[in-house]
């Protein structure tokens, strides 16, 4: 016995759009895999658990654990300075560049064409993406996300659990408190501070010597003190621990900024 069904007859029910209607390969169109990425991925091309060890002639320490699947992830295609460490579960993808003496912590990325400069810590679980650069002597703490063609300047820090966004810049000397989020397209100037589980939003540029917390929805001028939309004269002890946190001990040392 043949069963017809009705999309193969075009019966009543369906208008008979199944039984006119006839789809060849003209009709679908499938873009290209690495359509509107500005880092396609390249073939992966990663050293040898054996050949890690070879490392070690180039002044590049690599950590070994006795744990199952521990073993770092290096392409051989990116460039290590010496002195630099890497730890274990680590990912350092093709064409990225990490510098002398750099930190690169346990299960952490770094991700395609990223730069990391030298005397730089990339922290455990951190994340910098493809195109990010870190300055010199920068620090890119616990879970911490630097985003896709992001910037951060010299010696500045991107604090625990915080996100800088793609494209944002984020100049020298200048700190990311714990748990901030920094959206797309920010321009930060040097000697910044940005509080603690602070939000800014996308395009927003925040000026030389600022310090903000909170909600920041607007730019901010060189020199500011702000609280979401509200601004003070100058620093006190009090805003200056709501701003800075848990880090507020090490960023009065670092900057002398509360009076």
């Amino acid at each position: 016995m043949t069963v017809k069904r009705k999309k193969d007859t075009g019966e009543q029910g369906n208008g008979g759009q199944f039984g006119t209607t006839r789809r060849g390969e003209a009709n679908v169109t499938v873009p290209p895999a690495d359509s509107g990425r500005e880092h396609p991925f390249p073939a992966k091309d990663y050293y040898s658990a054996e050949e890690l060890d070879s490392l070690t002639n180039r002044g590049v320490t690599v950590t070994t654990s006795p744990l199952p699947r521990r073993t770092p992830f290096v392409d051989r295609n990116a460039e290590l300075g010496s002195g630099t460490t890497i730890g274990t579960s680590v990912f350092i993808e093709s064409g990225s560049r990490v510098g002398q003496d750099v930190v690169v912590s346990n299960h952490s990325l770094v991700a395609v064409d990223a730069r990391v400069g030298d005397d730089a810590t990339v922290g455990k679980h951190a994340t910098v993406a493809s195109g990010a650069q870190i300055g010199d002597r920068s620090s890119v703490d616990f879970r911490s996300t630097v985003g896709q063609d992001a910037s951060i300047g010299e010696n500045s820090l991107v604090g625990a659990n915080s996100s800088v966004g793609e494209r944002s810049t984020m100049g020298s000397r200048s700190c990311i408190v714990d748990g901030a989020h920094i959206g797309k397209d920010v321009r930060v100037g040097d000697d910044v501070v940005i509080g603690s589980r602070a939000q800014v939003d996308d395009g927003v540029t925040i000026g030389d010597c600022s310090v903000v917390w909170g909600h920041i929805t607007s730019d901010v001028a060189p020199g500011e003190v702000r609280r979401d939309e509200q601004t003070f004269d100058g620093l006190t002890a009090s805003r200056e621990e709501a701003a800075f946190g848990s880090q507020g001990g090490w960023l009065r040392k670092q900057y002398g900024r509360a009076r």
